[in-house]
This record gives structure tokens, sequence and C-alpha cells, in this order.
């Protein structure tokens, strides 16, 4: 999932609704996009295998702001992975936890904290062994979680406030066996998938938030080194 905006807590000052400081609470909605995230078995026998995701997230967020320092927020929404060219999943719900601090602050720089937990259950439709599809006969689901951090700064520049995140992940793929069948055929094969893990944990995510009269905002993040990711995000104050 995205990082977003570390200085994102303090940047609204005004609500539609209320103006009250103290308390607030944000609506939004975001798109975010995985082109490409390595990973390797959970229990590595051979360095060399390893393989390459892509996941797609559409979400609802509610967000929880106090003193204009801390978020508490949640995405609610829906996933659809791509492994390898290999296993293709329908779209399934997922959901995301996570909070946001502004722990610094200095005229216009703010220094900020994430940290968030993101999970989706996915259902592979189909699989592609050696270019041949082959459809799904059990009930078979892979767990995807991703568990978060970051530290990171940002500059408010009148409307513009462009920011920078040294990130940290942790992203797990459960996975068992499951049983396929090649379309039209009675014969049912048994596949063996390996859990897995990312290869890269530390990365970073330049993006900025366009502040439309402190009652709304347009952001735009790009995700780098552990993962090739970019995500758009719009909120309002109520």
């Amino acid at each position: 999932m995205f990082i977003g905006n570390p200085a994102e807590p303090a940047l609204f000052e005004k609500g539609i609704v209320s103006n009250f400081s103290r308390v607030s609470l944000r609506l939004g909605y975001s798109g975010d996009w995985v082109y490409k995230q390595r990973f390797q078995e959970e229990f590595l026998i051979d360095e060399e295998l390893h393989s390459k995701n892509e996941l797609s997230t559409y979400a609802g967020m509610v967000t929880l702001n106090f003193f204009r320092r801390l978020d508490l927020y949640t995405l609610l929404g829906t996933s659809k992975m791509q492994m390898d060219e290999q296993i293709f999943s329908k779209r399934e719900y997922a959901w995301c936890v996570g909070s946001k601090l502004v722990f610094l602050k200095c005229k216009n720089l703010f220094f900020g904290a994430d940290v968030k937990y993101f999970e989706t259950d996915q259902r592979p439709q189909y699989f592609v062994i050696d270019g041949a599809p082959y459809n799904v006969v059990n009930n078979y689901t892979s767990k995807y979680f991703d568990a978060q951090a970051a530290v990171g700064f940002a500059y408010r520049i009148s409307l513009f406030v462009p920011y920078i995140n040294a990130t940290y992940i942790y992203t797990h793929i459960a996975s068992a066996a499951t049983l396929l069948r090649f379309p039209d055929a009675n014969e049912i094969t048994n596949y063996d998938l390996p859990s897995l893990i990312c290869r890269k944990p530390w990365g970073m995510a330049l993006g900025f938030s366009l502040i439309d009269c402190a009652k709304a905002s347009l952001a735009f993040e790009w995700r780098l080194i552990n993962q090739n990711g970019v995500n758009v995000n719009g909120e309002i104050r109520f």
C-alpha cells in the first residue's frame, strides 16, 4: 500500500462542516498499483528462485485526526493479484489499518512517521503452466499481507506539499497445494505453491499533495527500490 504524505495530519486546517481542531473526520478514495515486487521462497533453498508480483487496489479511506498531529485510518476495498504471468486472481476484498504521526514541525517543514497493516485473501481464477491454462477446482485461497513502516519529511509551499519517505516493508504470500484441471479434461493435477516473502524490504517513496482551501487534498506517490508502485488518492475533511 501507499505510504502517504508525512505531513498529512497537520495539513487540514478547516472542514466542510466543522473547523474543530482537536478531532476531525476525513473521507477519501485511493487507487494503488504495484507493477513489480520481487519475492523469494520463505524457506529458501535456491537463492536464484524468485517471483514477480503485481497488485492493484481500489479502496475508500476513513481517517480520524487528533490535534492535527495524529491520524488513525482504515482502508476498505478490493485487490487483484497477478504473479509471474502464471497466476491470475479475481478481485477480492482487501482492508488496511494504520496510523500517521507528525512528531516534529518547524514552520513549513514537517517530519512524520507511518505504520500500517494490509491484508487480502486472493482466489486465483486460473493458472498458466507451460503455456497452457488450468482451472482451479478446489477452494484455493492465498493470503497476502503487508506490514509497513516509514519515516519522512515534507515541505509546504503554499498549496504544494512535496515529500520523501524511507520505507520498510514485510510482505508475505501464504500458499499451499491446489488442484488444477485442464479445460474439458477429467484428470486433476496437484500443484504445490511455496510461501513467499519480499526480497527487498527497504525502499523509498516520493510524492506530493495538493491542498485546496485546507479542506481537500489530491496526492500522487511513486514507490521504488523494494517495489515499483504508484498511487493516486484524494480526501475531504468534514
